[in-house]
C-alpha cells in the first residue's frame, strides 16, 4: 500500500507543479475585458464610379482596337449573344469562352477599314449586394468595310459584370445591333 500511496503522491505533486507553472505563464482575465478576436471586413463591391472608369477604359480600347486590353476585362467563362439585323435578315452568333471572344474581336477589327464612333452613352444598375452590375450601352458608329462599303451601325449592348477576385469582369454580353448600308457619295 505504501508503494501506491507514494506513486500517487509523486503524480499529484507533478500535476500540482504543472498547474502552478501554467498559472504563472497564462494571464487570466474576465470575459468582460476580452476584445473580439475576429473583426468583420467589408466585402469589396462594384460601384457606379468604378464601372464608369472600367467602361471608359473599355471604350478607349475599342477605339484603339486593343484586343489584349479588352480581353483583360473578360471572365474565363464569358458567354455572349450577338444579334445583328440588316436588310430584313437577322443573324445571331453565340460565343463561349475567352479564346473564342478573342478570335471574334480580331476578325471583327480586321474586317473593318474605318470605324467612327458617333455617339455612345450608358446606364448602370448595380445589384443590392454590390457583386454584380449591368451596363446598358447605346452606341452609333459609322463603319467602312474592307471593300469600301459604308454602314451605319446602332447597337444596344447589355454588359453584365461580376466581381471576380475583387476585380470587375464581364461574364455576359447581349448585343443587339442594326446595320444599314449608307448610300455611296
Amino acid at each position: 500500500m505504501k508503494k501506491y500511496h507514494f506513486i500517487n503522491l509523486i503524480i499529484t505533486s507533478l500535476i500540482t507543479s504543472q498547474i502552478i507553472t501554467v498559472t504563472n505563464v497564462v494571464k487570466a482575465e474576465s470575459f468582460n475585458n476580452l476584445q473580439p478576436m475576429l473583426t468583420a471586413q467589408k466585402t469589396p463591391e462594384l460601384t457606379e464610379e468604378g464601372i464608369k472608369t472600367v467602361m471608359a477604359t473599355i471604350e478607349k480600347a475599342e477605339k484603339e482596337e486593343n484586343v489584349e486590353q479588352l480581353m483583360s476585362f473578360l471572365s474565363p467563362y464569358i458567354i455572349s449573344s450577338i444579334t445583328v439585323e440588316s436588310d430584313e435578315t437577322t443573324v445571331t452568333t453565340m460565343i463561349e469562352g475567352k479564346q473564342n471572344h478573342e478570335d471574334f474581336l480580331n476578325n471583327n477589327f480586321n474586317g473593318v477599314k474605318q470605324r467612327e464612333y458617333i455617339n455612345s452613352y450608358f446606364t448602370t444598375k448595380i445589384s443590392d449586394d454590390g457583386q454584380m452590375a449591368t451596363v446598358t450601352r447605346i452606341r452609333a458608329t459609322n463603319i467602312t468595310d474592307e471593300n469600301g462599303k459604308k454602314y451605319l451601325s446602332i447597337s444596344t449592348d447589355k454588359i453584365h459584370f461580376a466581381l471576380i477576385d475583387n476585380q470587375p469582369k464581364i461574364i455576359n454580353l447581349e448585343i443587339k445591333g442594326w446595320l444599314e448600308e449608307r448610300p455611296q457619295s
